[in-house]
């Protein structure tokens, strides 16, 4: 019998050393019990939940974890399996959800992530590989219907080549370029009276919302306009993926900054002052025109392309645009009021 920190433990030592089953508790609760054996060099070890369920099992060999430790919820259910070597990660670990199917499929070698991981949720599930911690070999993800939504390859943790996006009715959506790891191009897939086409991101310049059936219709460097057969919130959250590129200039047009021309930024930002808040807050209406009694400043933007209406920036894109110039260097500040 014995007792430290609060714990009290009952079983026998032989030369100095445990051996056989030890009870460890606290008050009258059990907390675990441990069998030792090898001179109390090894152990068998159980931990218990307050009620004596058991919580954990797994072996420990020379005070570290070794080969399969168990975990489980109250209800006696598994809820985590995972393989140790000299206390570092060696094997397979599994997560499983109540009903006892995988949720988590992960292979580790001495502490490293290396080989064939799978992850499942609600959204779907993903399959990838990894190489001595670096992600390395096919990516691929799946809609929980297992249609798949995102293919591609890494290369000792870098993106490598074309990696593709898929909608949920498994029509390819849009492809990137990496080479080790930079996004070189990007390429959407958007219907054009009923036919796919290809679209170079970098060459477009707004995404507007049209009047015919909420539709998105794009504007591009060259002053075309394009009328997609796609609704405006899919091809907006289609180029959302890269939120440094874009900002909602009002709620029926998505600007890339890159549109923003440069040279007339800065007169622009200086001529605004500390009048930010008094920016025109997201017209409902792009072609509404803002009479002498408006009651709020209309911001309209500088831009490189011809717009078939004016851009006029509320509160919120006035804020992201002057972040992003910063980044950019332009480092204009407003005045406080």
């Amino acid at each position: 019998m014995g007792e430290g920190g609060g714990m009290r433990y009952h079983g026998c030592f032989k030369d100095d050393m445990p051996e056989g089953w030890f009870a460890y508790t606290r008050g009258d609760t059990l907390v675990a019990k441990a069998f030792y054996f090898r001179g109390g060099y090894a152990s068998f070890n159980r931990f218990f939940y307050p009620d004596s369920m058991l919580m954990a099992e797994g072996y420990y060999l020379d005070k570290q974890k070794d080969s399969i430790w168990a975990f489980y919820d109250r209800e006696g259910r598994l809820l985590r399996r995972e393989a140790y070597q000299s206390g570092l990660k060696n094997g397979v670990l599994e997560i499983f959800d109540t009903l006892g199917n995988v949720l988590v499929h992960q292979e580790w070698f001495r502490g490293l992530r290396n080989g064939h991981w799978m992850e499942w949720d609600d959204y779907g599930y993903r399959d990838y590989h990894y190489k001595l911690n670096l992600a390395h070999g096919s990516y691929l993800a799946f809609y929980p219907d297992s249609i798949q939504s995102v293919s591609g390859q890494y290369e000792e943790g870098r993106k490598q080549g074309a990696w593709r996006f898929y909608s949920q009715d498994g029509i390819l959506c849009r492809e990137d370029s990496y080479r080790d790891n930079v996004l070189e191009k990007r390429v959407l897939y958007l219907k054009f009276q009923q036919e796919p086409m290809p679209v170079a991101m970098d060459t477009i310049a707004l995404v507007m919302l049209s009047p015919q059936g909420g539709r998105a219709e794009l504007l591009t460097d060259f002053g075309k306009r394009l009328l997609c057969d796609e609704p405006y919130g899919r091809v907006c959250e289609m180029l959302d993926m890269e939120m440094d590129f874009y900002f909602y200039a009002n709620p029926n047009v998505l600007v890339a900054y890159r549109v923003v021309d440069p040279d007339r930024m800065p007169a622009f930002l200086d001529q605004m002052g500390g009048r930010e808040d008094e920016a025109y807050d997201g017209q409902s209406d792009p072609m509404r025109q803002l009479g002498q009694g408006a009651s709020v400043f209309p911001v309209q933007m500088p831009l490189t392309v011809q717009t078939p209406f004016p851009v006029y920036l509320d509160a919120n894109g006035m804020e992201l645009v002057r972040s992003v110039f910063s980044e950019m260097g332009v480092g204009v500040q407003f005045e406080e009021r």
